[in-house]
């Protein structure tokens, strides 16, 4: 029997002739018939775990920003299930295609799975399912509108419509859920085609048809895309507001960020944002990159630029990447590491690129020609300031001179203002972001909301949330009701889980395996996509080492328990422990404590639910047969 520790669960079993003795020596001891159990096992079950315990105990749906169900369909795909997998990765992401690619998978460092070994690879699983996926829009649109809650807008008959500015993954998320709610939506996009920063993206790490797939799904509900249209140019915010019930910003930062430093103005010095955008649609940035290539930055673009500039130069071109931040996983006290993630940098590496870590720009040197060469010095760990922008504190040490034909920058990107027209309506705050409600998303105009890098910077499914939440907040503002609902948790149920034999040995025995990946040598002269799939064979394999959180360990009254401390002994994360217990410290949870007679101390059985990695050797190493697991399904509609 479990005390509710924080975050611990503890489950009785409804049995009204239940009969209950307690032994000091003995600890708690139960007593009744057990003959229909061992034949039938059909005992009902209550808990007290509430909506709560699902997200505080499957870490990897509450790592994501959208809410993700990783783990079912992680399963799905251990179990055959493809068709099912895409569905419940696609159910509330819109842009499942785009993140099955290019997704930073913050689902997979707090994956419980990474405890014995090493977590899930669940984002190459969500591109293996959108591979293998079959259904057409239509049929998953229909399948969402079973799950979706019920949710409608203001004026059924005649629903508000809503302009958004800005179609990359923040407003196309936006419209998406807008349209599905069964608003009319207009998106006006500033360039040539929709997507936005996902237009930057290399193709060697995400396809055009990726991208593609996810936005024609979105047309598919309505949703318009007027491209070439400037906001603060081609129309304004105020002209929005008079023909829209309301508007929303998600323009993005548009304006990469200049080093306050001699030289950033000589020809051969390109913008990184700009460069990718080139690059991505077949020219090498309007110059030729020569021999020898700087980029300034520490982040994911300038590790993209670079890897970009390898397979755009020529044969002797030498890429160089110089930034300010300590080295990855560095040692150094205190000292901010470089942003971009390990990964990236070691493709980066694999494909030749040298870095200069803790190292910043102290001049552009340029000659007849152009561009020169970049003076460098080691800095502080100290860089930056309030606003983001690169502010080193050179050491006292000797500059050196990297020689460049072109140097590249990446230090980040800043809100272009000119879309608010020079109003000043819409304010922006001292970080250099527009002025958001933290709750409502609407900007300090009333009607206008923002989302998206404009109002907080992040990962692509970070702008697919803040379009999700604003969606949200618009239809609320307009007096709409409900809402979709597709990243809730739904009632949960628990059921007996009785396959111990696939609980610990069979799951845990898989290692982990990571996608096929073209050789340095091969893509380092090509844009062929870097990253390949998982086989079907490989793909199941990989989905059974979800270890399940969903299934949780509980002490049966049928069974008693000896208290020998074989399921502590062996539990691989010590979670599971035998205490002295009072009455008092069972609040009033179990009604047998309740009626017994005395205080206690009794010996008792305590599982901790934040430490439980749900294997199931607890149960498998019970000789009475005293542990047993239970499994928290979602109850559908």
């Amino acid at each position: 029997m479990a005390k509710a520790l924080e975050g611990s669960i503890t489950i009785g079993f409804k049995q009204p002739e239940l009969l209950v003795s307690i032994d000091e020596s003995r600890g708690i001891q139960y007593k009744g018939s057990r003959k229909k159990l061992y034949e039938e096992k059909k005992y009902d079950v209550c808990s007290s775990a509430d909506q709560q315990w699902i997200p505080d105990n499957i870490v990897c749906r509450i790592g994501c920003p959208i809410n993700t169900d990783a783990r079912l369909y992680s399963l799905a795909i251990s179990e055959g299930k493809n068709q099912l997998a895409y569905l419940l990765a696609r159910q509330n992401n819109p842009f499942v295609s785009v993140l099955g690619k290019v997704c930073n998978a913050p689902c997979e460092p707090v994956c419980q799975r990474a405890k014995i070994d090493a977590p899930v690879t669940l984002r190459a699983l969500k591109g293996f399912a959108v591979e293998k996926n079959k259904f057409s829009t239509g049929e998953v649109y229909e399948w969402l509108k079973t799950r979706m809650s019920d949710v409608e807008p203001a004026q059924k008959d005649n629903p508000p419509s809503i302009a958004i500015v800005g179609a990359g993954p923040a407003g196309l998320s936006a419209a998406h859920d807008l349209a599905l709610m069964g608003y009319k939506v207009k998106v006006f996009e500033s360039s040539k085609k929709p997507g936005g920063m996902l237009n930057a993206i290399p193709k060697f790490k995400l396809p055009d048809e990726s991208i593609k797939s996810d936005i024609d799904g979105i047309r598919y509900l309505g949703v318009k895309i007027e491209t070439n249209k400037t906001c603060g140019k081609d129309f304004d915010v105020d002209g929005l507001l008079k023909e829209y019930d309301a508007v929303l910003l998600a323009i993005g930062l548009q304006q990469g960020r200049v080093p306050a430093i001699p030289g950033n103005e000589l020809d051969g010095v390109l913008h990184g944002v700009e460069f990718l955008m080139q690059a991505a649609s077949g020219n090498k940035g309007g110059v030729e990159l020569g021999n020898k290539v700087v980029i300034l930055g520490g982040g994911n673009v300038a590790v993209d630029i670079a890897r970009t500039a390898v397979r755009l130069g020529g044969k002797k071109t030498k890429v160089y990447v110089v930034c300010a931040e300590v080295a990855k996983g560095s040692k150094s006290s205190g000292g901010n590491e470089m942003p971009a993630d390990a990964s990236e940098i070691f493709d980066a590496k694999q494909e030749g690129v040298v870095f200069y870590d803790s190292m910043a720009p102290e001049e552009i040197v340029g000659g007849p020609d152009g561009v020169k060469g970049v003076k460098i010095r080691e800095v502080d760990d100290t860089v930056y300031d309030e606003k983001g922008r690169l502010c080193p504190v050179y050491k006292n040490t000797k500059a050196r001179m990297l020689e460049a034909d072109t140097v590249i920058l990446a230090l980040g990107q800043q809100l272009d203002p000119s879309f608010a027209g020079g109003k000043k309506d819409i304010k922006i705050g001292r970080d250099g972001l527009l002025k958001v409600d933290a709750n409502s998303a609407m900007s300090s105009q009333k009607g206008v909301f923002a989302c998206g890098d404009m109002s907080k910077s992040g990962y692509i499914v970070d702008a697919v949330a803040s379009g999700q939440k604003a969606a949200q907040s618009i239809h609320q503002y307009l007096g709409g009701s409900g809402s979709l609902g597709l990243d809730s948790v739904r009632e949960m149920k628990p059921v007996h889980y009785h396959k111990k034999e696939d609980t610990w040995a069979v799951r845990c025995s898989i290692w982990e395996g990571l996608p096929p990946m073209l050789s340095p040598k091969k893509r380092k002269r090509s844009m062929e996509l870097v990253e390949g799939s998982y086989a079907s064979f490989e793909a199941k394999r990989q989905g059974q080492r979800c270890i399940d959180c969903a299934i949780t360990p509980v002490v049966s009254p049928y069974h008693p328990c000896t208290l020998c401390g074989g399921c502590a002994d062996a539990c691989p994360t010590e979670c599971i422990s035998l205490k002295f217990m009072n009455k008092a410290d069972f609040n009033g949870l179990h009604r047998e404590i309740d009626g017994a007679d005395g205080e206690g101390p009794w010996v008792s059985l305590v599982i901790d639910d934040t430490e439980c990695i749900h294997c199931g050797m607890c149960a498998e190493a019970c000789g009475e047969d005293s542990i047993h697991m239970l499994r928290y399904e979602e109850v559908c509609r």
